[in-house]
């Protein structure tokens, strides 16, 4: 069950998983966007986490945060599939040499430094830039995250 958190604004959408698969119809209102993943990954095999980030590149993600215990490697593992795209299929390329999808991971905040971070520089380079005026925020399996993450997006100065 996905839940969507609160009126969508012009800028983002909060979504609430209760596990790590990625959402059958989100209603992403650009070519590409940027996404904040806050979850517990410890326990989430490779292949889920794989699938997640596959899924999400194929949608238009230009820009990747994780947050939460275990973020490191979910993030290396979306660094891994982007890594395995480029040497292989290159769906994710972007339109020149200058765009290519940035990841970060934020293991050393609190969540709402990473939020900060994700709503103010969480910018993709180069020419994905332009129609990734859009940030989604997913919550998986934490609806106290999930009402976090809508409040402080929503006090958010998106940049």
């Amino acid at each position: 069950m996905i839940i969507l958190l609160g009126m969508r604004s012009n800028h983002f959408d909060v979504v609430d998983l209760p596990s790590m698969i990625w959402p059958s119809n989100p209603s992403v209102p650009s070519k590409r966007f940027r996404l904040f993943v806050a979850a517990d990954t410890k326990n989430s095999t490779v292949d889920a986490l794989s699938a997640f980030a596959y899924s999400a590149l194929e949608k238009g993600m230009v820009y990747f945060c994780s947050w939460g215990p275990d973020c490191e490697r979910f993030h290396d593992i979306v660094d891994e599939v982007i890594l395995e795209d480029d040497l292989g299929r290159r769906r994710f390329v972007g339109p020149d040499e200058s765009a290519f999808v940035q990841t970060t991971w934020h293991a050393k905040h609190e969540l709402d430094e990473a939020l900060d971070y994700f709503a103010k520089f969480a910018r993709p380079p180069g020419s994905f830039e332009p129609d990734s005026d859009y940030w989604l925020a997913i919550s998986v399996g934490n609806a106290e995250w999930a009402a976090s993450i809508r409040r402080i997006l929503s006090a958010a100065k998106f940049l």
